[in-house]
């Protein structure tokens, strides 16, 4: 699979991150995000719709829930392909329009403890999914040392590492608040990942709505890259397009910097009365030794 994608970068090529597609009466593709704590159990988690208003004008709070958070594994597989396949048809959401890795593939390379699927609270359908990988894993390799392996930790309590992520949505469900609860689902849990300083997303200059999510999750715009990746199949089969990345830093982990701001005050809090029993009595140096 993807034969005619040599050369390429590895990240753009196999999972671009795709663009949230606008609602279109001519396209019936699905809107699609493609872009990059712990949550090893299903941990249902939960984000309020607004608010709607009745027929007397007056607005109500809705009980209903945009989606709960479980975690994405081989059982929703079928669930999973049918959700990628319908959201990289549209064009521009990946650089294939039928191409979709196999699962086996996406389990190697995907980091198993950040896989996340949002499903609906009423009758459990998926709704759409959040994955994240390592951008460039091809170059790294040629830099992994045994002698470095004990990894270096920063003033913030991470080791600096980017990570990329990449959701899509399933089409009947955009516009209800899906890529926005998943996107700030990842970076919840990536937050509590001691490896991961940035988190950074991709996709097509296109896509305004797709901007218009990653800004409105406090994401910024650090670069574009001109003639990044090339369409393998349909329409624009051949084109060159650009690529828009956007990174948001990861905060400084607090249990970290508690602890510090917990011990600093031990280390000057030595009464003198404290300090007196630590040190030797001056009058026992002046004796003389005892002659038997």
């Amino acid at each position: 699979m993807f034969d005619h994608a040599a050369g390429q970068d590895w990240s753009s090529f196999l999972y671009a991150s795709a663009p949230t597609l606008e609602p279109t009466t001519a396209s019936p593709s699905a809107s699609v995000v493609a872009s990059t704590a712990s949550l090893s159990t299903p941990s249902p988690s939960s984000v309020s719709i607004p608010t709607d208003k009745g027929k007397d004008g007056e607005r109500r709070s809705s009980n209903n829930r945009v989606a709960n958070l479980l975690v994405l594994t081989e059982l929703r597989q079928a669930t999973w392909a049918r959700i990628y396949l319908s959201g990289i048809s549209t064009g521009d959401a990946a650089i294939s329009t039928c191409r979709i890795p196999t699962w086996k593939r996406f389990d190697e390379v995907m980091i198993k403890r950040h896989r996340h699927i949002a499903v609906h609270p009423r009758d459990n359908r998926t709704l759409g999914w959040i994955a994240c990988f390592n951008p460039y894993p091809l170059l790294s390799c040629f830099y992994q040392d045994p002698q470095d392996s004990d990894a270096v930790v920063g003033p913030d309590g991470r080791q600096g590492r980017t990570v990329e992520i990449q959701v899509m949505v399933a089409e009947v469900e955009r516009n209800k608040g899906v890529g926005t609860f998943l996107v700030n689902a990842i970076l919840s849990s990536l937050q509590g990942d001691t490896r991961f300083s940035t988190v950074q997303a991709s996709f097509f200059p296109e896509n305004q709505a797709c901007q218009r999510l990653f800004e409105k999750c406090g994401f910024e715009v650090v670069g574009t890259r001109k003639n990044a990746v090339t369409m393998l199949d349909g329409p624009t089969m051949g084109t060159w397009r650009d690529l828009i990345t956007v990174q948001v830093k990861l905060p400084p982990l607090q249990s970290q910097t508690s602890q510090h701001q917990h011990q600093q005050p031990q280390e000057t809090s030595v009464g003198t009365s404290t300090a007196l029993n630590m040190t030797i009595d001056p009058n026992a140096l002046f004796k003389r030794p005892r002659l038997d």
